[in-house]
């Protein structure tokens, strides 16, 4: 029985594509037999209009995309600007739209969780499918479930995506000081480990300490998508000049890649200014503690809404492991007895928590 949206979404993942497609002509011969009944509701027709609607964008945002595939292949970018993950993409475009160019300039996303999972050769298959089964399992059943189920197509695009960049295109990586951009900056170079062409880097959160931060305000930037786009514009026009990687730098980046995909730790975190592999239990003693001081600020055995000690490890813990991690450990945390639970755990938000009684 489908209860809510996760449960549909795993109903979706095992369809096959005959199945799909019967799923969508009853949708939309349900949604024009509403439209056509002279004596439905006007709410029913509303919605039934919507319907209707989507499916006309169908084609028209598939033509769309093909239009845009077309015009790259025709025009070929001057430069490429790749950041690990979506949120700081989107600053990132907002800030260089404002550079004379635009139409020679794309940008693309490494958009995996690399501090989380496995990793190995994920330039070959069976690794990367390996990868995509552990999200799929840990990940499911929170928020970033939709993630996990599509991530193989997207890992394989993103390989070829990165590996075939045209050796005439200018490529900028814009990272942070984080076991998650970090790793994804090692495995862009390990991507590109076979081209000819310069290389820049904008290492984001040591570039806002020289530009931006005050002697007397003490405030770190983890994550490039804390940044505002005003800001990264101004990091980029303060690094527009400087030299590209060096071919021993470049090597260097490489073997670091070769060297911790093969390590056995499921969660990456940064010590000391390096990435470290460790077991993927290593932040619980971390959440037990949030989960203790949110409890004393709250009635005797009040339950606790998940996303708050979630919440709380996410904005102390000064570590880019992400929510949907946190929250995955959280559930592992009950399952050990270490904590009580009411509600769904579907979504962080669906269920709470509390220490034992």
């Amino acid at each position: 029985m489908i209860d809510n949206v996760f449960d549909f979404d795993k109903e979706l993942y095992l369809m096959n594509e005959d199945e799909l497609r019967s799923l969508l002509r009853t949708l939309y011969l349900s949604a024009d037999m509403a439209v056509s009944d002279p004596s439905a509701e006007e709410h029913s027709v509303h919605f039934a209009t919507k319907i209707q609607s989507i499916f006309k964008r169908l084609d028209e945002n598939r033509n769309r995309e093909e239009a845009e595939q077309q015009a790259l292949k025709v025009q070929k970018p001057r430069e490429i600007h790749i950041a690990i993950g979506e949120s700081p993409l989107g600053s990132i475009k907002v800030a260089m739209g404002k550079v004379p160019g635009r139409s020679e300039r794309r940008f693309f996303s490494m958009n995996d969780y690399y501090a989380i999972g496995p990793l190995g050769d994920l330039t070959n298959k069976a690794d990367l499918h390996r990868r995509h089964l552990w999200l799929l399992e840990k990940l499911y059943l929170s928020e970033h479930g939709s993630y996990a189920v599509q991530g193989m197509d997207e890992l394989i695009r993103l390989n070829t995506m990165v590996s075939s960049i045209d050796e005439d295109t200018r490529i900028t990586i814009w990272y942070a000081n984080n076991a998650h951009e970090e790793t994804g900056l090692l495995y862009a170079m390990y991507l590109l480990r076979n081209r000819l062409g310069p290389i820049y880097l904008i290492e984001t959160s040591s570039l806002y300490q020289e530009l931006f931060k005050p002697s007397e305000v003490q405030h770190d930037v983890l994550r490039t998508g804390e940044i505002l786009s005003e800001k990264l514009l101004a990091m980029w026009q303060h690094c527009v000049n400087a030299e590209p990687l060096s071919l021993e730098e470049r090597r260097h980046m490489e073997q670091e890649w070769v060297n911790l995909a093969i390590q056995p730790g499921l969660l990456r975190l940064m010590k000391d200014g390096e990435i470290q592999s460790v077991p993927e239990d290593a932040i619980d003693e971390y959440i037990m503690q949030k989960a203790r001081e949110v409890t004393l600020t709250r009635q005797p055995g009040e339950f606790i809404k998940a996303a708050r000690v979630i919440g709380e490890v996410l904005g102390h813990l000064e570590q880019a492991v992400g929510d949907a991690f946190i929250d995955y450990r959280v559930r592992q945390l009950i399952l050990q007895g270490r904590l009580e639970m009411e509600g769904k755990p579907h979504a962080m938000r669906l269920y709470s928590v509390r220490l034992p009684q």
